[in-house]
């Protein structure tokens, strides 16, 4: 597949929103992985705003515990903080240049094999509610072409979070689901932990267990995770497709 087709299909399903297994918290999974295979960035990370307007991680393209804390991290600072409070995308060429700016996260992006970052604004109309935040391996920073293709992924990947329902979003409803996307994403997360703690698995290993299952059901993954930290589904059930 060229990389015309990607994106052809990428922007479908994104923008998919009619599905009737869409899920946000699955859409920005995907729009996570989009920019690493076809925007080019090694790994990246999605945050978006809390009701107390700080940030929260929603998803990471790896599962490494450098890239997590990372994410951790710019709840308090790094681009993707500036990013969201000045609605404007935030582009570091050279990390090792400007320890300063960010004393705890820099060094640790760079331990972690990180040499340059982008962060782009998640925006909803006039609003920004989150970053998507690309890292790279090698200095320099990404060509701007490729920076726009990646702000329209995230454009588009907003646009379907906020519209997923037929009638129009008005301000209140924006911020309402913003916060049901957030709720899915901690669902997933308590269910996920569940599951890592019943089979012995990591939590990587704990969530595709998850994923599985619902890909073989049908099922919703947040519904699917909601299920479980209800106890209304056993965790057994999702575990024995690893057997």
């Amino acid at each position: 597949m060229n990389r015309e087709q990607q994106l052809a299909e990428a922007f479908v399903g994104l923008t998919d929103t009619l599905a009737e297994d869409f899920d946000p918290v699955v859409l920005l999974d995907r729009l996570a992985r989009h920019c690493v295979e076809i925007v080019g960035a090694h790994d990246v990370g999605i945050m978006m705003a809390t009701a107390r307007g700080g940030l929260r991680t929603m998803a990471v393209s790896g599962e490494s515990a450098a890239l997590v804390e990372m994410f951790r991290l710019q709840s308090g600072q790094g681009p993707c903080l500036d990013c969201y409070r000045t609605g404007r995308p935030v582009d570091v060429a050279d990390l090792g240049g400007i320890a300063d700016r960010w004393p705890e996260l820099v060094p640790l992006a760079v331990r972690a094999g990180y040499r340059a970052a982008h962060a782009l604004p998640l925006r909803a109309g006039d609003r920004t509610i989150g970053a998507v935040n690309l890292l790279l391996a090698a200095p320099g920073g990404l060509p701007a072409a490729d920076l726009r293709l990646a702000q329209a992924l995230a454009d588009v990947a907003a646009l379907a979070l906020i519209h997923y329902r037929a009638d129009q979003a008005g301000t209140g409803d924006i911020l309402t689901r913003v916060q049901s996307a957030l709720a899915g994403k901690a669902a997933v997360e308590m269910a996920t932990g569940m599951l890592a703690e019943r089979g012995g698995l990591d939590l990587t290993r704990a969530l595709h267990a998850l994923q599985s299952y619902c890909r073989a059901n049908g099922l919703r993954l947040t519904d699917t995770a909601q299920a479980l930290v209800r106890r209304d589904l056993d965790a057994n059930s999702v575990l024995s497709l690893l057997n």
